[in-house]
């Protein structure tokens, strides 16, 4: 005889949670038989008929199709819902497998344990309108009666910005999120603990971009752990990011079965470019901005890999003498538009051909896909940034970041971190900084060019000495302009700067 079980509501600080209940396992054409079983959810109601989280933030229920997986004394079996109306409390038919008898261990979704003991969080979510997607639920019986508990806690993004769409949202914790749990049940509250296999980051993706000008809610499932969140990174669909870290004098924890409304609005996002760092540089009298790349550009033949150095100061230096077709390390000294052949290395002043922009490249660390909106600056665009935009004369002066010598270049807007000094003007490399003040400068948004040298043929010159950088503007068909630093000076010029020669480059992404 089926007995129908209560509904219990459970009360938050923030609100009610919701709960998802979507079908995870392959539908069959008809029931099998077998045992069959009869179960709720914790603080369920419905939605437009589906199993989702209305915008109330309540609870759902049990749809037809919906699936669990029950561990008996014969093994697994796997269950189906064949009410015709959502409801808290349903019946469940066997679908295939044998439970045998109790006590009994059900789950939801049918992916959640493959050994009726242990339970696994996915690293990827999927979003879901108004919902949370396949939300972890646990049983536990001695007979066919099962009330379903929470496993996890949800954090409730509300995100708000003009002309921005949101392609995946990625959560880090102080622990791990993903991979093996072992569960049990505490006074009938079940605990989740951390086995294995996991990391302490869940990315939800958008299979469609969401526009959240008008603000949109995001659902992202966590295991409850105290102080868990330590970061927010969010991706725009144009390959732009914003990084919120938690404040060490803030706090986000995540409960079972409640949610954590955290919102940030219009003045709370900056979206800026994967793979830059500084701050924004005007480089036109119509106000464009730029971001610059994180380091200078680098390839490796042997693998056809383009990505940005991982540091501002980083450069290969001597080793471009290797440069071939089929060399395993890396180069960063190219010659002048050879975006699309970077290890042509002539001592002849022969025009390359056509500039081809390196940046539209596919660039591993720099959004991953080609034509991303990388490029490099013209010549026009680098003596604006340089000598036009407003105060431009305070900010840029030589330098050395870690015993790297190179140029430092201030962005628009600017504030010296405290405690640190910075001189304007080429006087040798006055400006001398710790890898620790760098981080401040850095953040700031101060932008590094290292001296990394020069390459002619399958020789490297005055590595440490010298930073050359190639613009996009040719001078005519065997020479180009490019951007000179040394401890004398810089500036732009056309002197001996044959196509053929190896220069570094420092790709930009426009501010839009």
């Amino acid at each position: 005889m089926k007995m129908k079980k209560s509904l219990v509501s459970l009360v938050t600080l923030v609100s009610l949670v919701g709960l998802v209940s979507l079908t995870s396992c392959k539908k069959e054409e008809s029931l099998g038989n077998g045992t069959q079983f009869r179960a709720t959810m914790e603080g369920c109601t419905a939605q437009d008929g589906k199993t989702a989280l209305d915008i109330s933030g309540t609870a759902l229920n049990w749809v037809s199709g919906d699936q669990i997986a029950v561990y008996g004394t014969s093994g697994c079996g796997i269950y189906r819902a064949t009410l015709q109306t959502p409801a808290t409390s349903t019946d469940f038919d066997n679908v295939s497998g044998e439970t045998g008898d109790g006590p009994f261990r059900a789950f939801y979704p049918t992916t959640l344990t493959t050994d009726g003991v242990n339970v696994t969080l996915p690293a990827t979510q999927t979003y879901v309108e108004g919902s949370i997607n396949e939300f972890p639920m646990y049983a536990e019986s001695s007979n066919n009666e099962l009330a379903f508990k929470n496993l996890c806690g949800v954090l409730k993004l509300h995100l708000t910005k003009a002309n921005t769409s949101i392609s995946s949202i990625e959560v880090v914790a102080n622990s791990e999120v993903n991979g093996t749990f072992s569960v049990s049940l505490n006074g009938g509250i079940p605990e989740l603990t951390y086995v294995s296999g996991g990391t302490n980051s869940v990315v939800l993706n958008c299979t469609t971009a969401q526009d959240i000008s008008e603000g949109v809610d995001f659902y992202i499932t966590l295991p409850a752990t105290f102080d868990s969140v330590k970061s927010i990174t969010l991706t725009a669909d144009n390959d732009f990011v914003c990084t919120k870290k938690v404040k060490n004098t803030s706090q986000i924890n995540i409960s079972r079965s409640q949610y954590t409304l955290v919102t940030l609005g219009e003045n709370d996002l900056e979206f800026r470019a994967i793979g830059s760092k500084g701050g924004l540089f005007t480089i036109n009298a119509d106000g464009d901005q730029v971001w610059f790349s994180q380091g200078n550009l680098q390839y490796q033949a042997s693998t056809n890999t383009w990505r940005f150095a991982l540091n501002q100061y980083d450069y290969v230096g001597n080793d471009n003498e290797n440069i071939s077709a089929t060399y395993s390390g890396w180069i960063d000294l190219f010659g002048w538009g050879t975006g699309s052949n970077p290890t042509l290395s002539s001592t002849y002043y022969a025009y390359y051909g056509t500039f081809t922009d390196w940046g539209s490249n596919t660039i591993s660390n720099g959004g991953n896909t080609a034509n991303s909106g990388w490029r490099t600056l013209s010549q026009v665009e680098w003596n604006y940034l340089l000598y036009t935009r407003a105060n431009a004369s305070s900010k840029m002066g030589g330098g050395s970041v870690n015993g790297v010598h190179g140029e430092i270049v201030l962005p628009d807007s600017w504030t010296l971190p405290a405690g640190l000094t910075f001189t304007a003007g080429q006087n040798g490399w006055q400006n001398s900084y710790t890898l620790a003040q760098w981080a401040l400068m850095e953040a700031a948004g101060a932008v590094f060019l290292p001296t990394a040298g020069y390459r002619y043929g399958t020789s490297v010159y005055d590595v440490g000495n010298t930073g050359i950088y190639w613009p996009s503007t040719p001078w005519d068909e065997f020479f180009a302009y490019h951007l000179d630093i040394s401890s004398y000076g810089l500036g732009i010029d056309v002197t001996n700067a044959y196509h053929s020669f190896g220069f570094a480059v420092r790709p930009v992404r426009d501010n839009n």
